[in-house]
């Protein structure tokens, strides 16, 4: 009997630990979608120096975040969005519009991709 308790309290932590991640993945990726869209409309309306500052912003705040997101997801998702952080703060420092929009919308896609490979669905199961 002691054994079937032990089991149903590991399984029912383990599920905590899962909505936990699940909810802080999304909320984190939602609020860096946020900026990332804030981004996105300083490069159209050509508004660069408010673009480098919210893209250095987005850099920091990701910086912040990337410690705990590694935990829940695979690095190498880490490292894209790294990357194309890094390529964003210096399109938009240069005023290169089609790339800084090409970097912004690729960083919103793997925001997008954390999220759904860590949903609980059959597919991520099996």
């Amino acid at each position: 009997m002691k054994n079937i308790i032990a089991s149903f309290a590991l399984f029912v932590i383990v599920m905590l630990i899962v909505v936990f991640s699940i909810n802080y993945l999304e909320t984190v990726c939602i609020k860096l979608e946020g900026l990332d869209v804030q981004i996105e409309n300083n490069i159209k309306n050509d508004e660069w120096n408010k673009a480098y500052n919210n893209s250095i912003k987005f850099l920091n705040e990701w910086h912040d975040y990337s410690k705990t997101v590694s935990i829940f997801t695979h690095h190498a998702e880490i490292d894209n969005i790294n990357i194309e952080l890094w390529k964003l703060t210096q399109y938009t420092k240069c005023q290169t519009k089609d790339e800084s929009l090409a970097s912004a919308h690729v960083i919103k896609l793997l925001l997008n991709h954390i999220v759904e490979m860590e949903k609980v669905n059959s597919q991520n199961i099996f």
